[in-house]
């Protein structure tokens, strides 16, 4: 007997097309802007349009966890950078492979002196970032100092709107490795003496309860574990936008510890939690909040 047809497949492709459409819009008409103008243009959209949408209710709670000294107006103000730099960063990505041909003046790097020697080695390190500014550029930066980079993604519940990410990820020079059943994959790749990358600021079911912004918050341990067990260096970068279409990527010194015990990886976490509760208090309206970060039901 032959298998039945999904009776949902065709609607929920449907869906997925419709939803992918708006996007691949944006992003055709961002193309033919020059990257400067596409981030303004983007810019401007998404800090009228993003506190509009449901993800807004994120932001705010987000915000008025991390800021509770700050009175509604202020937040609100932070809420709509934040939206603002998401929109340049989505009108930015057409223009990836253009940053990747440019020279320093949009995208300038400095690298600590400790991390140019291991870098100068071709050792492996683990290199972990958060979502600032934007935060697909420190794959880009690390590649032009010629790392070889595995970096984690979570692939798009939309394989459509996926697809069309990671046709402009390829801009960047990297391996891209699914979330899903990534450690084995990270693994060998730092055995094999490639380095690997991670965005760990945002919340995971899988990580541990660590302070943030003086509350528990779900946290990777991944990047402090990968680095301890398999003695490679721990690498924070941070990423800056200075204008619309240049940024800076610092490549900082490695974090120290050579603890692989259960509580060395808490406490190098917690120390990476740290040192990214500072960037972003240093520039908070740069910073991707738009999921839940800590406990707590979230009013519709």
């Amino acid at each position: 007997m032959s298998a039945r047809p999904d009776s949902a497949a065709w609607p929920r492709r449907l869906a997925w097309r419709a939803q992918a459409l708006p996007l691949g819009l944006f992003w055709a008409g961002s193309s033919l802007l020059p990257p400067r103008l596409a981030a303004a243009a983007g810019s401007r959209l998404f800090r009228w349009l993003g506190p509009l949408t449901r993800k807004q209710r994120f932001v705010a709670r987000n915000l008025e966890l991390a800021y509770p000294e700050l009175d509604t107006a202020e937040r609100d103000a932070i809420a709509r950078d934040v939206w603002s730099n998401f929109g340049a960063v989505l009108a930015e990505y057409p223009h990836l492979g253009r940053y990747a041909a440019a020279g320093t003046d949009a995208l300038e790097t400095e690298v600590h002196p400790a991390t140019r020697v291991f870098l100068g080695e071709g050792r492996p390190a683990v290199f972990v970032t958060a979502h600032l500014a934007n935060w697909e550029l420190p794959g880009l930066a690390l590649g032009r100092l010629g790392v070889q980079l595995s970096v984690v993604y979570a692939p798009q519940g939309n394989p459509h709107v996926d697809a069309m990410l990671q046709q402009h990820r390829s801009a960047l020079g990297c391996d891209f490795v699914p979330k899903t059943d990534s450690i084995r994959t990270l693994v060998a790749a730092l055995k094999a003496g490639h380095s690997v990358g991670l965005l760990s600021d945002q919340r995971t079911d899988f990580g541990e309860q660590l302070p943030f912004f003086g509350r528990p918050a779900m946290t990777a341990i991944s990047p402090a574990w990968l680095a301890l067990r398999q003695g490679c260096p721990l690498v924070p970068v941070r990423v800056e936008r200075r204008a619309h279409g240049r940024y800076r990527v610092h490549v900082l010194a490695p974090l120290s510890g050579d603890d692989t015990s259960r509580a060395g990886v808490l406490a190098l976490s917690k120390r990476l939690n740290g040192l990214f509760e500072a960037w972003i208090r240093e520039r908070p309206g740069q910073w991707l909040c738009m999921r839940r970060r800590w406990p707590g039901r979230i009013e519709a």
